[in-house]
This record gives C-alpha cells, sequence and structure tokens, in this order.
C-alpha cells in the first residue's frame, strides 16, 4: 500500500529570491528534511508499504497534485508545526479538495497541543496523531490496509459520523536506542541547503539525538519527559550518513544536547575514535557547558553552539523562567569562543513586563558578548505553552493578542507597556546593529577560505541589507542614544 509523507515546512508560494539576476545564489530558506517523518518510515517499509517523502518547498501545488496523483497514494501524512499552520492547513484543503477519497493524516506538536482546534480550522485533515507517531502510523496503515476501523488504535483523533473521537492515549517510547534509524535514504540530501549561517559544509543533515526537554520555559512547548539516544547509537547514525550518504554536516535538533555531560564526552569520545570527519552543531544551555566539555567537543568536530539566551535582562529572563543568568550567559559565550567554536545567540522581544528601553539594552548586551551569530524575534505565545495558556486564563493582560498567528512573521502578541511598532523596531535594530558592526564584518572576511565561504556571507548580508528598516520609535523620559539598565 502506497503511502506518502510530505513536509510543509515552507511557504513554497511565496520564497523571497534576491533581485539580482546575475548573481548565482540559491534562495535564502532554511530547508532540511523532517527526521520526524523519516522516522515514521522504517515501519512502514518493515510491513511491505511503499513510502514516498515529498518537500513542500519543492513543489508548486499544481505539480504536488501531479506527483500525487502519479504515486496514487492511500495515506497522505504530514507533520505539523504551530509555526507553519497557516501554510499547512491551505495546503491540506486543496489537497482534500483534489483528493477526497485519500486519507489524510497530520502529527507533530501542533496536533497534539491544539487537537479540537485544528479540526475547527482545517477541514483537510482526516486523523490526527496524538503524540510520537512510529507505532500509531503503522497501525493505521495496517486499518487501511485491512479496511478495520481505527477505533482501536491509540493516539488518534478523528471524525466519525459528524463527532471528533479520541482514542485512548499511546504511551511514549522510553529506550529511544530501540527504533530503527530514520530512512534517509528517502530523500536526496544533496538538494537540501540549510541557511546559511546553520551549516559550515555540505552535504548537510539533521538527527535527533534525545527527546524532551525538562525545563520549564514559559514560552516553549516541547514535551518535559526527557528520553536520550545513547552515544554510540548516535555514532552509529552519524557514521551510516558520513560512509553511505557523503554527509559531511549534521546539525543535532535536540532541544539541549548538554543535559548529561557524561554522554557528550562519551559522544565526542566516539566521533574522534571512529575517525568520522563530519562537522557537527549542537543547542545548549549556558548553564550546561563547561571548558573541558567545549574544548573536548571541539576535538571531535563541534563548530557550532547554539544558545537561546532570549534577553540581556534579568528581569525578563526570570520572567521566562529560563533558570540562567546574565553572569552565566556571558561565561558560556567566552569560553564557546575561547574553545574555537562558534557561539550564537537567539533573543525575543515583547517579554511581559518588558519596556522598549529593555530591548535596546538586550541589542547592545548581544553586541557586547562575543557572539558570532544572533536572531532577534518577537515572543509568540505557541499552544500548549506557560505564556499562552496564561493569555487565555486572564493572568496576563496583553495590549495585543492574536492567537492563531504562530508564524514569527506577525507580531502576534504586544504585552503591556510596549507597541507592535516598537518590537518590529527591534527586531530589524537588532539585527542591523549586530551585523553592521566593522569588527564582526572584518572576523567574518578573514575567515573566509573558499568560494563557498564567500557565498554563505554574501546571502545573509544581502538579507540584512535588502530589508526595510522602520522608523525609530520614541523613547519615553530618557535620551535614545543612553538606554542602560
Amino acid at each position: 500500500m502506497p503511502a506518502v509523507w510530505e513536509q510543509d515546512q515552507h511557504d513554497f508560494m511565496n520564497v523571497r529570491r534576491f533581485p539580482f539576476k546575475w548573481l548565482s545564489i540559491k534562495p535564502l530558506v532554511n530547508v532540511v528534511p523532517s527526521p520526524s517523518l523519516l522516522y515514521l518510515a522504517p515501519f512502514l517499509k518493515e510491513d511491505g508499504h511503499e513510502v514516498t517523502y515529498m518537500e513542500g518547498l519543492f513543489y508548486s501545488l499544481e505539480k504536488m497534485i501531479d506527483k500525487l496523483n502519479e504515486i496514487n497514494p492511500e495515506i497522505i501524512g504530514v507533520t505539523l508545526t504551530s509555526v507553519d499552520w497557516e501554510n499547512s492547513r491551505w495546503m491540506l484543503n486543496k489537497l482534500k479538495k483534489n483528493f477526497p477519497e485519500i486519507l489524510i493524516v497530520a502529527g507533530g506538536i501542533h496536533p497534539t497541543l491544539w487537537k479540537e482546534k485544528c479540526f475547527d480550522e482545517c477541514s483537510g485533515i482526516d486523523v490526527l496523531v496524538i503524540g510520537e507517531g512510529e507505532y500509531t502510523m503503522r497501525e493505521i496503515a495496517a486499518c487501511v490496509q485491512s479496511g478495520k476501523a481505527l477505533d482501536e488504535v491509540s493516539g488518534l483523533m478523528f471524525n466519525k459520523g459528524g463527532l471528533l473521537i479520541e482514542t485512548d492515549p499511546r504511551g511514549v517510547t522510553e529506550d529511544i536506542d530501540s527504533l530503527p534509524f530514520p530512512s534517509h535514504e528517502l530523500v536526496d540530501i544533496p538538494s537540501y541547503i540549510p541557511s546559511p549561517t546553520f551549516y559550515k559544509s555540505l552535504p548537510h543533515a539533521n538527527i535527533i539525538g534525545a527527546r524532551g526537554c525538562p525545563y520549564q520555559c514559559t514560552f516553549c512547548h516541547t514535551d518535559r519527559h526527557v528520553r536520550m539516544r545513547s552515544a554510540s547509537n548516535i555514532a552509529d547514525e552519524i557514521e551510516i550518513l558520513y560512509r553511505d550518504h557523503g554527509v559531511t554536516d549534521i546539525a543535532f535538533w535536540d532541544d539541549t544536547f548538554t543535559l548529561s555531560k557524561k554522554r557528550a564526552m562519551a559522544f565526542c569520545a566516539e566521533m574522534i575514535e571512529r575517525n568520522i570527519q563530519v562537522n557537527w552543531a549542537v543547542n545548549a544551555r549556558v548553564d550546561s557547558i563547561d571548558r573541558e566539555l567545549l574544548e573536548e567537543m571541539k576535538r571531535a568536530g563541534c563548530w557550532r553552539v547554539l544558545y537561546g539566551i532570549e534577553s540581556g535582562v534579568q528581569k525578563n529572563l526570570d520572567t521566562l523562567k529560563k533558570g540562567t543568568t546574565i553572569q552565566q550567559i556571558q561565561n558560556a559565550v567566552e569560553l564557546t569562543a575561547d574553545a574555537g567554536i562558534e557561539a550564537y545567540g537567539t533573543f525575543m522581544f515583547g517579554i511581559p513586563g518588558e519596556t522598549y528601553e529593555e530591548g535596546l539594552h538586550t541589542i547592545d548586551f548581544a553586541c557586547s558578548i562575543p557572539l558570532d551569530f544572533a536572531v532577534f524575534v518577537n515572543l509568540t505565545p505557541l499552544p500548549g505553552t506557560e505564556v499562552y495558556e496564561d493569555l487565555l486564563s486572564g493572568n496576563i493582560t496583553p495590549a495585543k493578542f492574536t492567537e492563531n498567528r504562530f508564524n514569527f512573521k506577525n507580531v502576534s502578541f504586544v504585552p503591556e507597556g510596549m507597541t507592535e511598532e516598537q518590537i518590529r523596531y527591534l527586531i530589524q535594530r537588532g539585527h542591523r546593529q549586530f551585523y553592521m558592526r566593522p569588527g564582526l564584518i572584518w572576523k567574518k572576511i578573514r575567515s573566509i577560505r573558499s568560494y563557498f565561504d564567500l557565498s554563505k556571507y554574501v546571502r545573509g548580508f544581502l538579507l540584512i541589507a535588502t530589508s526595510k528598516y522602520s522608523k525609530q520609535p520614541e523613547l519615553q523620559g530618557e535620551d535614545a542614544s543612553s538606554h542602560g539598565i
């Protein structure tokens, strides 16, 4: 029985391209296959089903319909995130209109947390997978093949006779080492190119080394139940990608790679002992690293650590329940730079209780520590997060809140004391002030070793240089050139 898994991670109807026809540079978009979907395929293939992976960004709607007519699947499976919900529901409604007889199954974090609202807003969905999907999808496929009803399959929600039916919850897989590796062979790995600052070499691939995160950040809806793969199991998958697929660059999708220093050190030892010549990058917390670990990570091929810093003001870190301090941030970034690893940082504006002046201070703070890369975004209350629930319950009184706009392109939430204009300006100013510093530009120029490096930096520079820049809002009660906190 054929099945199609589709990753609708990007707005394929509106991909920005640079307005220079002579410049042979690919669109600046983050194009990566979904490890989550590829984890489902081995179970289906083992049961004799044919599986095809389609990347939403690579197809117009018309070409996607043509491809589906060619494959003629019995199931279309899609992974959904809150960030891509608007694009996804548009696409699913179109697909259901063209293929009413095909069962459309949607899974991912967004359906798990939004359930009924997914059906309310998208008529193209037939079945939602709630929670982890490997064994659930295997049972759905078996039911479709045999003609049995879905009522006995755990971890589902579906429409039956006009009523929404939710079956018994499905437990998680505790031993994730027991899961087969994702079916990387289903995708043409070299055709995927991430955003220019998020890879060091090509071909690039992503892996999941752990599931869940134990921390309580108010803006994050990650599962709190942590399960980690062993160091040797992770190295086995990377070795397959390296030896069999020619992959030279890996990004971990784990929320915090360094949750266990012992496991992280063991992984580094595996990479060194096996002589796996792969560049790899991770996410980490500033309170979960030290000099010894960073130096060992560097020896094993780690080239970048991304820290979720969020703010340069301690009050705002406490509001977000980050559990970190300004001093820890400074120490972690400095240690990372000392180890010869690039340090990336993410920051957000529009934190409940934050002021415009504090936002300006956060930008100055980002420029004061030795980061190689910084991203500035607006806080977006995602379903299942504490800040989202506080808004719905009235514990937070917003100046603005639009519940179903999760894509970070729109400012869906504005806290009291700030304006949408201020948040938009802070995001733009943050990127320009950070990246247009002569010292950082000179550092990047000196690091260029090939045309490959040059093309990455040119693409990033053009994105910033060609973006629209809003007029600076007026500061309240102090000079715009002085905003120390």
